[in-house]
């Protein structure tokens, strides 16, 4: 009976640590090792130095090539380098340019034989991205079709539905992570440029798709996200406009997640699917450091302000349990100002603020939440949405507003004598999208000349099962 005790002691002890859920693996998603004349040995070498635990290395399959793995001499030397450092290699593999994929040349089952052949000459990489921002126009054309619907999320998900089943079926043990989703788009078809599919209505086409397909196999085991910041001057804590996304609007992105796949056999985050932030940073200012050319063609921080963030990040991950995995974009500058300088060590190798910060979050972050720990559970009613009313003259006019996309049904009646029966009167349906407030008119009911009611019925476009009903009454005025 001792001895029982002490373990039903010892168990309800883990089971309060475990409460807190574990801390996010944190690592860097840097190519650069592959063309260093060492293989990235000293590199590998310092990012385990720092408590790093893997290492993202990105692979492309060229469609037109497809039978050739693209730097496999480079790729070889650096996945070598990384696990005799000690760390968790991770592969993100994605079709590229997207020019060939717009001219057809691209095909779901030779990714997928592309993918496979990757985890049969890489035996101790067990993790595999699949997708690189596949909502952005330098990963994936066409974002949109002639109608000017969401194109992009229907032609990426078989290949990431291949790749998912060719790899369990080399092992039902390797981890597939969907997607790897920027955190922005303009969903605009006509744009001048950067034609572009934000997070949540991608993410609710790839849930249409999905559906439509009749698959009842997951697509994946933890979905992939980039949340780099509007702008490198923006502190964590400022996320994004719906329907973009930031690390500050991870509940945003569960609830798409939740909307798109819930009943269906790809989990959410509320059984199973984990969150991996495999790209993250904020470019800092490189004026009058050594090893730098070019113009700088973005706003930047700086240095002490990037250190704040990314320990803020590491702990903030460690408060939400879906997060599994954060990988910063950029262990060490490459030094073009044109491209992106967010590592933690400058350009020439020393080291910046970053470094102790991170080091330290990682520390803390090890001995659990120091705050308020994440619990997210989905919505059920529509976000956002306000109705007012207008009674003048002759109309009555319904202002509605709503946080995200919405199918309204709108109804206007008298509540004058005679009444017209509750539910019943001149109604009328409307698209209304999100953070666009839309004004629908009606005629002013017959018996209305003193009072009406206006009810408004709406349903999420993301989920239909998710619906809000709001009534107003207006006096009319002359």
């Amino acid at each position: 009976m001792r001895i029982l005790a002490a373990a039903t002691a010892l168990l309800a002890a883990l089971l309060v640590g475990a409460s807190g859920g574990l801390a996010a693996d944190i690592g860097a998603n840097d190519d650069s090792a592959k063309f260093a004349d060492d293989g990235g040995a000293a590199m590998y070498a310092r990012m385990a130095e720092l408590g790093l635990k893997q290492t993202v290395i990105g692979v492309r399959f060229v469609p037109s090539e497809s039978v050739v793995i693209q730097d496999k001499p480079q790729l070889d030397r650096a996945i070598a380098s990384a696990t005799a450092a000690g760390l968790r290699v991770v592969l993100a593999v994605y079709p590229y340019p997207p020019r060939e994929l717009e001219a057809g040349l691209g095909s779901p089952s030779v990714f997928a034989g592309y993918v496979g052949t990757l985890a049969s000459i890489y035996p101790q990489v067990r993790e595999f991205v699949i997708g690189n921002e596949p909502n952005q126009p330098a990963f994936w054309r066409p974002q949109f079709d002639a109608a000017g619907q969401n194109a992009s999320a229907a032609a990426f998900g078989p290949y990431l539905a291949a790749a998912y089943d060719t790899l369990k079926s080399i092992d039902p043990n390797l981890r597939v992570v969907g997607v790897g989703l920027s955190p922005r788009g303009n969903d605009r078809p006509h744009a001048k440029s950067n034609i572009s599919t934000s997070p949540v209505r991608f993410l609710r086409a790839l849930g249409a798709w999905y559906r439509r397909s009749g698959r009842t196999r997951p697509l994946m085991d933890a979905f992939g996200f980039h949340p780099y910041p509007n702008k490198a001057t923006d502190p964590l804590e400022r996320g994004y406009i719906w329907p973009n996304v930031g690390f500050a609007n991870l509940d945003r992105l569960k609830q798409a997640l939740w909307d798109a796949f819930n009943g269906t056999g790809q989990p959410t985050t509320l059984d199973g699917l984990t969150l991996h932030l495999d790209e993250v940073g904020w470019q800092v200012d490189t004026r009058g450091l050594l090893g730098y050319q070019g113009l700088e063609n973005v706003p930047v921080t700086d240095e002490a302000t990037q250190a704040a963030v990314y320990g803020r990040l590491i702990r903030g991950a460690a408060c939400d349990p879906d997060v599994a995995e954060v990988s910063f974009f950029g262990f060490r500058d490459d030094g073009l100002r044109t491209g992106f300088q967010a590592g933690l060590l400058r350009a020439d190798g020393t080291e910046r603020p970053a470094v102790a910060a991170v080091q330290t979050a990682i520390a803390d972050a090890g001995r659990g939440c120091g705050g308020k720990e994440v619990q997210w559970q989905p919505g059920v009613a529509v976000a956002g949405a306000k109705v007012a009313v207008d009674a003048r003259g002759e109309e009555v006019t319904a202002h509605i507003a709503a946080g995200e996309d919405v199918w309204a049904k709108v109804c206007v009646r008298s509540l004058a004598p005679p009444r017209a029966a509750a539910g019943h009167g001149h109604c009328r349906h409307a698209a209304i999208q999100g953070l666009h407030p839309t004004s629908i008119a009606f005629a002013l009911p017959t018996a209305g000349k003193r009072r009406v009611e206006v009810a408004v019925d709406l349903a999420a476009e993301a989920n239909r099962t998710r619906r809000l009903r709001l009534v107003k009454e207006a006096h009319v005025t002359r």
